[in-house]
């Protein structure tokens, strides 16, 4: 009770707080808006740095449950676009109906004002109406009104409420995650703790934009339901099942996952959310949904590579419960990456029975830029794959010998996570190969045993990808060995490529390009999860005591890279071992991504690099959360820098995560 009454004031709270701190409505032409909330505009346009829409003779902004308790001003900017000055049409702004202001268009942008009234009834319907129409030619059929700019409305005086819905589905989330964060067994305090951060946090998305007027709160409701269900329900079932009851920490990193899954969704959902390629994938879906399962992507100079279509036919079934299938592949690509970075926790505790690290690395997973950034650009099937990779990887590392169900789910994971993407094909294969090269060279018996399974299973996963899809696309093969590659660039339709910025130019020298990509690196996995990496490999080495300077007493050749990975105590932990996996499947591809490569070429290159990254920055987590754990015993001053650090991680995670919206 105390946790849903907690979760319901913070909720509603600070929703409050964070529409009267920011109240302004204001709709910048250069994206499409939900047709409930304003109706009549056409698709936006630009020219020059300038985006605007056009409007029908007559354009709606439905502003649902407005609070009229304070007058409200808006400004409309616009123009005519009419090549002759005298068909210029006259402009009325209206509010419910009303006709409160009325403006000539010119060929240059003007604001035009009108007033919306206070009174006791909530809501406003504010029309654009344009005297006259346009049809700009038998290939365009529109009836072309006016060019809007943009529309701003902020309240005259005094302090804003947002709308009554928008409070009180603010308050039921935080009730909803109150009651699962107790009936999971969260202990008050980090409940508490927790309802407060994730009241402050879906503040900012219900209450931006046309959210508050779109009644976006209700997806939020159902969002809180269905996720807080879940995570509750795999709490409970956990428990039952297991010999041993989950610990808290465990409990933890299920409800914190749960969580930004929650806050994910809302930002991607968001109204304001540009959509950017995730049409393009829902239009993939449909055609996997249709029978069509081989097609390609376009590379420059006529080079097709297959399109992978794991993602698509995982979703495939999930498609019986809605038409919407740009939210459906999004939220299904939110969940590989919720269940995978929780898949890490069990890792470490395995590893190491450090449960602050456990916890730490479920955090941090969620904190890295670089998956906002594809997730933002809708990089889906690269994000997907990756997410099941990841998975494949952190399954591997929890085997037990040869048990059936373990082998099973490692098996199904790892050839979904091949069938999603060619770039997760090849680094996931490398990935585990190391792995099981590691497992073979540096373990127990337990663990040589374990690396045959983990080698046969990947070898039979990689040729059921090979026969089941890549093997049909023979003729794409021949043709890409034959383009040469000083072929001119072409520009292609498909995925967004990853954030970029600060990559290198290729035609640098060798050193310029290592020194940029690896700036590009710390910029995309984040400073403050780099410089606790550094602390977790200076602690592997001090701690774990990686014997180096015995690799030079060998016996045999297999001593010599036994001796270079054994720890003091002789044993061997299966984190430490997926770190080394991926550092070598990092190094290999690194290698090849700061090759020099022709211009044509050089946005693919930088596009590979972040893939590569984002297959790696797992072992960076691993370590950074290694780091956090150990500072965490060392007295305050350390516990509280490593604290900071983490803190600092999220805040850039938070940044990135409203850049969706804002």
């Amino acid at each position: 009770m105390i946790a849903a009454v907690v979760g319901a004031a913070a909720g509603a709270v600070f929703v409050v707080i964070a529409y009267a701190g920011r109240p302004q409505l204001t709709l910048e032409m250069d994206r499409a808006f939900p047709r409930r909330f304003a109706s009549g505009f056409y698709d936006p346009e630009r020219s020059g740095d300038t985006t605007f829409a056009w409007i029908s003779q007559r354009a709606d902004v439905k502003l649902a449950d407005l609070n009229r308790s304070a007058k409200w001003i808006c400004d409309v900017r616009l123009r005519g676009g009419r090549s002759d000055p005298a068909t210029q049409p006259s402009v009325d702004l209206a509010v419910d109906g009303i006709v409160a202001t009325t403006v000539k268009a010119t060929n240059d942008f003007q604001d035009a004002k009108v007033v919306v009234p206070a009174r006791a009834a909530g809501g406003a319907v504010v029309t654009i109406t344009s005297s006259s129409t346009l049809v700009p030619g038998p290939s365009d059929p529109r009836q072309l009104g006016v060019q809007i700019d943009r529309i701003a409305c902020r309240p005259e005086v005094g302090v804003a409420l947002p709308p009554s819905a928008t409070i009180r589905d603010a308050a039921q989330t935080g009730a909803i995650f109150g009651a699962v964060f107790a009936l999971s067994g969260v202990a008050l305090g980090p409940a508490v703790a927790g309802l407060l951060v994730i009241g402050i946090l879906q503040a900012f998305p219900l209450s931006a934009g046309p959210a508050p007027y779109v009644r976006f709160s209700e997806a939020a409701v159902w969002l809180a339901i269905w996720i807080g269900g879940a995570s509750l329900a795999l709490v409970l079932v956990l428990d039952r099942f297991r010999s041993m009851r989950l610990q808290n920490a465990a409990r933890l990193a299920i409800v914190f996952s749960a969580a930004v899954l929650y806050l994910k969704l809302l930002g991607l959902l968001h109204p304001s959310k540009l959509p950017i390629d995730a049409v393009f994938h829902a239009h993939r879906f449909e055609w996997v949904l249709a029978g069509k399962y081989f097609f390609t992507q376009p590379m420059p100079g006529g080079v097709t590579f297959p399109y992978a279509i794991g993602l698509y036919v995982f979703a495939a079934p999930w498609s019986a419960l809605t038409n919407d299938h740009v939210t459906l592949l999004r939220v299904v690509v939110c969940c590989a990456q919720a269940i995978a970075g929780a898949l890490l926790y069990p890792v470490v505790v395995k590893a190491w029975s450090d449960r602050t690290a456990a916890l730490t690395a479920v955090v941090l997973f969620n904190a890295v830029p670089l998956p906002y950034g594809l997730l933002g650009n809708a990089n889906l099937t690269n994000t997907f794959g990756e997410a099941a990779a990841l998975s494949a990887v952190l399954i591997a590392s929890l085997l037990a010998g040869g048990q059936v169900l373990p082998l099973i789910a490692f098996f199904l994971v790892a050839a979904l996570a091949f069938l999603s993407h060619v770039s997760t094909f090849a680094l996931l294969g490398v990935t585990l190969a190391a792995l099981a090269v590691l497992y073979r060279v540096c373990g127990d018996r337990v663990l040589q045993r374990t690396a045959w399974f983990i080698g046969g299973v990947t070898i039979v996963a990689a040729l059921l990808a090979i026969v089941l899809y890549y093997g049909h696309f023979g003729d794409v093969y021949k043709n890409a060995l034959r383009v040469r590659a000083s072929t001119t660039a072409t520009d292609v339709q498909g995925e967004a490529p990853p954030p970029t910025a600060g990559v290198p130019a290729q035609n640098a020298g060798l050193w310029s390009r290592i020194v940029n990509a690896l700036g590009f690196g710390v910029t995309m996995i984040g400073w403050p999860i780099v410089l606790l990496a550094l602390v977790g490999v200076w602690r592997f080495a001090v701690d774990d005591g990686f014997l180096v300077a015995s690799a030079f007493r060998r016996k045999d050749d297999g001593a010599l890279v036994a001796s270079a990975f054994r720890r003091k105590d002789g044993t061997h932990d299966r984190a430490s071992l997926a770190v080394l996996a991926w550092t070598v499947a990092g190094a290999v591809f690194f290698a090849v991504a700061v090759m020099r490569v022709d211009a044509p070429f050089q946005r693919y290159a930088a596009e590979f690099f972040g893939r590569v990254l984002l297959a790696t920055f797992p072992a960076a987590v691993v370590l950074a959360a290694r780091a956090t754990g150990w500072a965490w015993k060392q007295g305050l001053p350390l516990r509280l820098a490593s604290a900071s650090l983490v803190v600092c991680a999220v805040i850039l995670a938070i940044q990135n995560w409203t850049a969706w919206f804002v």
